[in-house]
């Protein structure tokens, strides 16, 4: 069984050596512009060769994705392809801490990868909070054939945007003093990376009588999105890259992570356009910043037909726990238990008086050394959980393991939680006071998903196999919440990794670049030499 895995890690990095197979070639200069996308405030963004926001990425199923990415900024960055697999390429999946060290500044590294998924998916940077500061674009992969039939496509990417820097949001929501951390900010919303009080900005077009697939995106640092557009119906016919069978509805959610792909019919004439909503509600901190900030934009059939403004049809009828109904085209059984995960999500103040967020109390911090480095260099000891630090949270799998996940939100806030390498089955979810009323559970073939929603209060239970040797971040998708501690890691068959990947030169050069050590536990040592290493922040009570 073994062989078999090494044998499919090895034709995976192998399969664009066929004729068939089309090279789409990037190279970006990632650089700071100055953008107002919303007409009310300028201020610095991260762009790509000069431009902001960022060009759509769009590949074919089988294709070679290879992004030279140039850094140009004064800190590091990294360039992650959320929700792709990165089978036999996990030193390609971008997560700055986990997987590389990040790209110094003034230097490059080069992702190259095979196109083994189709669907919608995103790409953006997974050093600190970038991403929210514009470094993120979609990425489409496109199937020989599609399931369903439609006229046209229409990527629409949900921003949550903030008029100040990431890292000044951050270092607020970290503050030693309540006061500070408490203050509230809002965002502010953005379709495609344009918003304001202007509706004629945000434009869906469409011709009368088309079929449109929408693709809906939310790649907001902390929003959740209500979207739905006026007297339109809307198919669901895609989660996060996994086919559905068509669910309809007037009104959905996304949260921060997750995408959606809906089939909209157009109306048989173009004598009016209409409102579409992208409400966004903010969950940021505890009781405190939390908002309905409704948007609109307009679906416009014609530039000179009236604006129909009415409330019909936009009534939220799907939200996140109803994912858990939706029935994938390929039906797959789920995978049985091997291995049992519990995680409760809290937030508290922890001893450094800070707030943080945390998996079973622990709260993450990245490690000296990436993870992927440890598991690779440090021989069998790479099936010790302490080698990696006690605060990257490990849970070491062995090959082929049946994971079952079970995550309990004690919090007050909604998170969405993204698994990096994989989909997972959503199996049950419930509320934490057991009432079995509230229990849903899946059937026969579970929904797949890489991001899964969990309200406040509630409890949702996963499961994935462990075929794809690597380590994989699992983490809250709200950025400022992973910001805060919310993420951990898989480590996944360490001695497979080391018969499938072999680092890149270039990876290890952008190391030595910021005098970060290639080889060794978490702080650069040999085994479990980890001296000094300090264990907190620990929750002060209540937990």
């Amino acid at each position: 069984m073994l062989s078999s895995l090494v044998s499919r890690a090895l034709a995976v990095a192998l399969v664009c050596g066929s004729a068939l197979c089309k090279h789409v070639e990037l190279d970006w200069n990632i650089e700071y512009i100055q953008a107002n996308p919303d007409g009310m405030n300028q201020r610095r963004v991260i762009g790509v060769n000069g431009k902001w926001p960022l060009p759509e990425v769009h590949v074919d199923l089988g294709d070679k994705l290879v992004i030279h990415a140039h850094n140009k900024l004064d800190e590091a960055t990294s360039l992650h392809t959320h929700g792709f697999f990165q089978n036999g390429t996990n030193h390609y999946d971008g997560a700055a801490g986990v997987t590389e060290c990040g790209i110094a500044p003034n230097s490059s590294y080069t992702y190259e990868m095979n196109v083994q998924q189709t669907g919608t998916y995103w790409i953006h940077s997974h050093y600190k909070a970038q991403f929210v500061d514009g470094l993120r674009t979609a990425l489409i992969s496109h199937a020989p054939r599609e399931v369903y039939q439609y006229d046209d496509e229409i990527t629409l990417m949900l921003e949550a945007w903030y008029h100040r820097p990431s890292e000044d949001v951050t270092d607020q929501l970290l503050s030693t003093s309540e006061r500070i951390r408490t203050a509230p900010f809002l965002p502010y919303m953005l379709i495609n990376s344009a918003g304001g009080r202007d509706l004629s900005k945000t434009k869906i077009k469409m011709e009368p009588g088309k079929t449109y697939r929408l693709r809906l995106i939310n790649v907001s640092g902390t929003g959740m999105v209500r979207f739905g557009i006026e007297d339109h119906k809307m198919s669901i016919i895609e989660v996060d890259g996994v086919d559905t069978e068509i669910k309809v509805v007037n009104c959905m959610q996304l949260s921060a992570g997750q995408r959606v792909s809906v089939l909209v019919t157009a109306k048989e004439s173009a004598a009016a356009n209409y409102v579409f909503h992208a409400d966004i509600f903010t969950d940021i901190q505890s009781g405190v910043a939390r908002a309905d900030l409704p948007f609109q934009g307009i679906v416009e059939y014609s530039a000179s037909a009236p604006l129909l403004n009415t409330t019909a049809n936009t009534t939220l009828d799907w939200e996140f726990s109803q994912d858990i109904d939706l029935v994938p085209v390929e039906k797959l059984a789920a995978p049985g238990v091997h291995k049992w995960v519990p995680l409760e999500v809290h937030t508290a103040v922890f001893d450094d008086r800070r707030e943080h967020l945390a998996f079973n109390n622990r709260t993450y911090e990245p490690p000296t050394v990436p993870s992927l480095v440890t598991a690779l260099t440090t021989g069998y000891q790479a099936y010790y959980p302490d080698v990696y630090g006690f605060k990257t949270n490990p849970v070491i799998i062995d090959p082929l393991e049946d994971v079952e996940v079970a995550l309990f939100n004690l919090d007050v806030n909604s998170h969405p939680f993204h698994l990096h390498g994989h989909n997972f089955y959503i199996m049950v979810r419930g509320t934490i006071d057991r009432n079995p009323k509230n229990r849903l559970a899946a059937g026969k073939y579970p929904i797949r998903r890489d991001t899964i929603t969990i309200p406040p209060k509630s409890y949702a239970i996963v499961r994935f196999r462990a075929d794809n040797p690597g380590v994989w971040m699992f983490h809250c998708h709200m950025q400022f919440h992973q910001e805060q501690g919310l993420a951990m890691v898989f480590v996944e068959a360490p001695f497979l990794m080391n018969a499938t990947l072999t680092l890149p030169a270039a990876l290890k050069q952008n190391c030595d670049i910021m005098g970060i050590p290639t080889q060794g536990n978490a702080m650069g040592r040999s085994g479990l030499d980890l001296p000094d290493e300090h264990r907190g922040p620990f929750p002060l009570a209540g937990l």
